[in-house]
């Protein structure tokens, strides 16, 4: 069987990506229901009724390094493939089975080879960037390390968070892969290369307890940590005795006001519903949280 296009993902975005040019695909290529609960995966999307709706043939297999699916890779043919929320290395012995190659896309800060690694657009927002570019480019079996289809620039402004900036980045990666896609069906792919006046960066694999917030960083990094971390992530927390108490939104309150009588983490006072927490240079205002147990006025957060 020879397949044209073929797009990788496992992710809710992957199908939002997939909608926009759902008949020109040939093949989906996803993960089994034990391997996505296995890997903790932060969003789902019903692949199968996807691609029974839009009459597509679906692969998923339980091995999300797809090092286990050499038979029908290698019985099969393929041109070109899409990779968007697969999050995972594709092997050597894959790449080499497409005639045009497989392309993906990585956010970065400052451009690529800047900020290679996971969890880009988290990281571009924790570290205060107002900035991201969007890279699409063809994937090598090093990570984050193809040559160029395309680069875009879009803002990180004061009022978003990582899902607004994943809608950012879908939306850019529609007019992307839109452009793509005709430029394959056209033979008029051109690629360059990455930039070579940045140095070659890493961002690290961030886990749940990354979100864990210091009281001794300042406002801002400590805001900048929670729009980074929120939903559909796990979140920024700070705890309470032995509970948990989830930070999903909160914005600096003031820093003018004398609050210097309060401690660094308490709870200074409740507002239908929402508080205001004592940092050390300022107050946050905490908008939407989640706790196994009652806060009240003057409990102090660690």
């Amino acid at each position: 069987m020879k397949y044209k296009l073929v797009v990788f993902g496992v992710k809710t975005s992957t199908i939002s990506l997939m909608e926009t040019f759902k008949e020109d695909i040939d093949l989906i290529v996803t993960i089994g229901d034990t391997t996505r609960q296995n890997n903790h995966i932060a969003e789902e999307g019903d692949f199968s009724e996807f691609a029974k709706i839009n009459n597509i043939e679906c692969y998923s297999t339980e091995d999300y390094s797809l090092k286990s699916d050499v038979d029908f890779f290698k019985n099969n043919e393929f041109e070109l493939g899409i990779s968007y929320g697969w999050q995972r290395l594709i092997p050597q012995y894959i790449l080499d089975r497409f005639e045009t190659g497989i392309f993906g896309t990585h956010a970065s800060p400052l451009g690529l080879p800047y900020g290679k690694g996971r969890s880009p657009l988290n990281w571009s927002i924790i570290r205060g960037f107002n900035q991201v570019y969007f890279n699409l480019f063809r994937y090598v079996v090093k990570a984050d390390s193809g040559m160029m289809y395309s680069t875009v620039k879009f803002e990180i402004n004061h009022w978003d968070t990582v899902e607004s900036i994943k809608m950012k980045d879908l939306i850019v990666t529609r007019i992307e892969v839109a452009k793509l896609i005709n430029d394959y069906k056209n033979n008029s792919i051109k690629l360059f290369e990455q930039k070579k006046d940045i140095e070659e960066t890493f961002f690290p694999k961030r886990t749940p307890k990354d979100g864990k917030i210091n009281l001794n960083h300042a406002m801002i990094d400590i805001y900048n940590l929670i729009r980074g971390t929120t939903r559909p992530f796990p979140g920024s927390f700070l705890e309470y005795e032995d509970s948990s108490v989830i930070l999903w939104d909160a914005v600096p309150f003031d820093t003018v006001l004398d609050f210097s009588r309060y401690e660094v983490g308490e709870i200074i006072d409740f507002f239908g519903g929402k508080f205001i927490l004592k940092l050390i240079n300022g107050v946050l205002l905490v908008k939407d949280f989640e706790c196994g147990r009652r806060l009240k006025k003057g409990i102090i957060l660690v």
